[in-house]
């Protein structure tokens, strides 16, 4: 069985990638994903020495075929952002491979990919409508938000697990890259096709 451990930015994710993984690759039969490492905030990755404080401490597990860094880009180039973090990772010649995707521009893009399978649940009304690019905009949490009725608000913790769980692959992998890159980043894990990636 292959294990991979995940490094996130913050509690939402520790809750809910291990849902967003089962749906792309159901990895219950041969996949083993231990409880996500929380960087408690994206700066604690992407400060000096914060993504090798992580990486290390992966390295300290009792098995580790590889690790997953899944993070915000927020107002950062995401393919820049992944490839500065990979060639800090590449430095420390570690004993496994090391994925970084960065989602642009939020973890919840996917949400607004898939609205049509969440709306009508976790206090979305029935009729929320997005239009544009879904990795075009900035701050979803706020418009997640905005969806709701007075009151209440999106909060990681508590509304990212279920509609992770009600997002559809297949919708979110036609409207966004970044899930695309994920897809082909936990294949290149599984298979042992990687040092470090990207490249």
């Amino acid at each position: 069985m292959t294990t991979l451990i995940c490094i996130v930015e913050g509690e939402g994710e520790v809750q809910a990638v291990r849902s967003l993984l089962h749906k792309i690759i159901g990895w219950e039969s041969y996949v083993d994903i231990p409880r996500p490492k929380n960087a408690n905030g994206r700066n604690n990755l992407i400060k000096e020495g914060g993504l090798e404080k992580f990486l290390q401490l992966a390295k300290t597990e009792p098995k580790c075929d590889g690790v997953l860094v899944l993070i915000d880009a927020d107002e950062d180039c995401a393919a820049n952002l992944a490839k500065e973090l990979a060639a800090r990772a590449e430095k420390l010649r570690l004993p496994f491979p090391v994925a970084v995707v960065c989602a642009k521009c939020e973890y919840e893009a996917c949400f607004l990919a898939s609205l049509e399978t969440i709306r009508g649940s976790c206090d979305i009304p029935d009729d929320a409508k997005f239009e544009g690019n879904v990795e075009e905009i900035q701050g979803v949490k706020g418009w997640l938000t905005r969806q709701m009725p007075k009151g209440k608000i999106y909060r990681e913790t508590h509304h990212q697990v279920r509609m992770t769980e009600l997002l559809d692959p297949t919708r979110v992998r036609m409207r966004s890259r970044s899930f695309r890159r994920l897809e082909h980043a936990i294949q290149e894990l599984i298979n042992g096709e990687i040092t470090v990636s990207p490249r």
